[in-house]
């Protein structure tokens, strides 16, 4: 049945011979194979051999209707095959569905899967590269069609040559079913000789095997039931931890030394079963058997004293799951999980005679302890024990979460009534030295002379400015010029009285007009004293030792035009002692004045934080009197209250680079102790008792 037209090609008869002996090799195959995918692979490779196809497959579909792919063997027909036989496609899915259900064999080209090509690609060789994908419908014991086999073969053979492959495919595909009669047939013997009481037992060894997800309880489980389900004088259950194997239960033992010599040895059994994935099945003799592990074995039985013992790996299964890649199927690597060690004291037992119940063991305790293993790997596991417990009580039914609820509020409320937490009003405000002058212009004048620099240090006394005033220096000249006047003049009316020559009339009136010549110097020399202290004035002078802060003074004050009053420089030490001025508004000085109320003389403490270092925290006192009992109403009208906040000159020593006269800082005043619920909730309580109640 090979499709090449080769000269040599065989016979159409020894083509049918070939297929008759491969069908009945199949065939008996089907009755002496245990394993499934053994048999499937097997079928797979002598159905691709036979036929001369590219490959074979084997889809099986599950309780989802969704095709699955399980064996395979073969090659790509293509690069684009790949793509085509994916189970993520819809189409190729359809395709086996559609076999599924219909139940009859079918055949499909690659080319209905794709775009047809354009006309102008008419020339081009595309369709050298498709494929013929056979399909014929697969069943299980029950007759059911349960999935399809495929077969792919190149795209250019006869209608009469693919009619032949879909009826050697039909004949192929009854060998599934086959093969599950044949297995459900030796079940059935089996059974037969089973007592109720036996299933009795399997189904209370699964049962108790489950019953819980703790690896201790599990291991605990496994080891008394399978003890009770073989009749074994003793078993024992040991759990891989990565490097060695350590025995966690052992049966009708509640507790047991892991330092005794029994359970060294029979750890070291363990340990080399598991490490190398063998069972040992040991009636009296350890031939066949790694010198070293036989040598463990013999060490322990000396030990023991058993005549049989039945060491068998336990490993965590990983799902079958083949990819698309034509190629034999690799098994995965298993995890290992632990070893069940079956002893008898005083029989010989075959494999043969508790074969069945120990693969039954075997097969339930790998999944349970898998599960303990996964459950026991839970981060903080007995923290979401307990979690879940309350949660169990106190959320069960509808009326536990309206009891849970209603004693939360009260709780919340008892809370917020009578817990006392610290009032802290927050507050915004400056850092200033303690010692600072601002410097004002006593008189009008212009500044022509500038003789500090930005952020110099002065001592007192030490001129900073010179102002120029034109005016005042025209009046002092005019007035000096009026006083040499009426000196002159008195002299005249002096010499005239002294000489005598006048009546009585005209020395009365020399005398009177000598009075108002005194008068009017005086006067005028009065007004001389006073513009001589404006002139003085015009040198302003350092009232302290300190820095001028005031920055950009040349670019400020070039030839500015001053006028009295004005503020002109500020000078402060700023190595001498700092403090806070707080601009508290007038909602929160209520509670500040209220944390005064029992004791004025007592010092509020302060915590702020200054701007240039958010990271420090800070502490400083605040007392009654310093705080300005005028407010200075604000854009917004409402008043605010300067304070004065005193800061301990030693947490600010390492400080000196940091500080700036001006920098801003957030403070919070400590105004005693009131309950939680005031202190989360008073700025409410404000605005609805003095804008919605009032």
């Amino acid at each position: 049945m090979s499709t090449g037209e080769q000269q040599n090609s065989p016979s159409p008869s020894a083509i049918r011979d070939e297929v008759r002996r491969t069908v009945q090799q199949l065939n008996e195959m089907a009755s002496t194979e245990k394993d499934f995918d053994q048999f499937c692979d097997t079928v797979l490779s002598r159905v691709v051999k036979i036929t001369g196809a590219h490959g074979a497959l084997l889809w099986q579909v599950n309780g989802n209707q969704t095709p699955q792919l399980t064996n395979q063997t073969g090659r790509h027909p293509n690069a684009s095959a790949k793509d085509v036989l994916s189970q993520e496609n819809s189409q190729h899915s359809n395709a086996v569905m559609e076999v599924v259900a219909k139940e009859l064999p079918m055949g499909l080209t690659s080319d209905s899967f794709t775009e047809p090509p354009h006309p102008q690609d008419e020339n081009t060789t595309q369709n050298d590269d498709s494929f013929l994908m056979l399909f014929s419908p697969v069943y299980n014991r029950t007759k059911k069609c349960c999935g399809t086999l495929e077969l792919l073969q190149r795209g250019d053979i006869s209608p009469q040559a693919q009619e032949g492959y879909l009826r050697f495919l039909s004949q192929i595909s009854q060998l599934f079913q086959r093969w599950h009669e044949e297995q459900e047939q030796e079940q059935t013997q089996a059974v037969k000789t089973i007592s109720g009481d036996s299933w009795s037992n399997r189904l209370e060894f699964i049962n108790e095997t489950h019953r819980s997800i703790n690896s201790v309880d599990t291991a605990y489980a496994i080891a008394n039931e399978a003890r009770r389900l073989l009749n074994c004088d003793r078993v024992s259950v040991g759990q891989w931890n990565g490097t060695k194997c350590k025995i966690s239960a052992i049966s009708s033992q509640d507790r047991f030394d892991n330092r005794s010599n029994v359970v060294r040895l029979l750890s070291a059994v363990a340990t080399a079963s598991v490490s190398a994935e063998a069972t040992f099945w040991i009636t009296g003799s350890t031939e066949g058997i790694a010198p070293e592990v036989a040598q463990k074995i013999n060490d322990y039985l000396d030990e023991s004293h058993s005549r049989t013992l039945i060491v068998i790996p336990l490993m965590a299964r990983p799902p079958a799951l083949p990819d698309l890649e034509m190629k034999s199927h690799q098994q995965q690597v298993s995890q290992k999980l632990g070893v069940l060690i079956l002893e008898y004291f005083d029989a010989d037992v075959p494999e043969n005679e508790i074969e069945f119940d120990t693969q039954l063991i075997v097969g339930q305790s790998e999944i349970a302890l898998e599960n303990a293993r996964k459950h026991s790997e839970i981060f903080l596991l007995p923290v979401w024990q307990r979690l879940g417990w309350l949660q169990q009580v106190l959320f069960r039914d509808h009326r536990a979460k309206t009891n849970t609820g209603l004693a939360a509020l009260g709780i919340l409320i008892l809370v917020m009534l009578f817990f006392p937490k610290e009032l802290k009003m927050k507050i915004d405000g400056v850092m200033h030295p303690s010692t600072r002058n601002t410097i004002y212009a006593q008189t009008d004048g212009i500044i022509r002379e500038i003789l500090i620099d930005e952020r110099a240090k002065v001592k007192k006394g030490q001129p900073l400015l010179r102002l120029e005033n034109q005016d005042l220096e025209m009046q002092i000249s005019s007035a000096e010029y009026e006083i040499e006047a009426i000196d002159h003049q008195l002299d005249n009316a002096n010499s005239q009285l002294a000489s005598g020559l006048k009546d009585s009339t005209e020395s009365a009136e020399i005398g009177m007009a000598i009075d108002l010549f005194k008068k009017q110097r005086k006067t005028l020399s009065s007004k001389l004293e006073l513009m001589e202290y404006k002139r003085s004035q015009h040198e302003i002078l350092s009232p302290i030792d300190g820095t001028v802060t005031t920055p950009r003074l040349k670019r400020r004050y070039t030839d500015f035009p001053a006028v009295s009053n004005l503020a002109l420089l500020e000078v402060v030490d700023l190595e001498g002692q700092w403090q806070l001025e707080l601009k508290i508004p007038q909602n929160k000085m209520t509670y500040v004045d209220q944390a005064f109320a029992k004791d004025p003389s007592k010092l509020l403490d302060v915590e702020f934080k200054i701007g240039t270092n958010p990271n420090l925290n800070l502490n400083g006192t605040l007392a009654k009197f310093a705080i300005d009992d005028r407010g200075v109403p604000t854009a917004e009208g409402a008043p605010e209250f300067r304070a004065f906040v005193e800061i301990e000159p030693s947490q600010l020593a390492d400080l000196q680079n940091e500080l700036r006269s001006g920098a801003g800082a957030t403070a919070k005043i400590r105004c005693g102790t009131r309950s939680l619920g005031f202190v989360c909730f008073y700025q409410i309580y404000d605005f609805l008792r003095t804008k919605v109640f009032f």
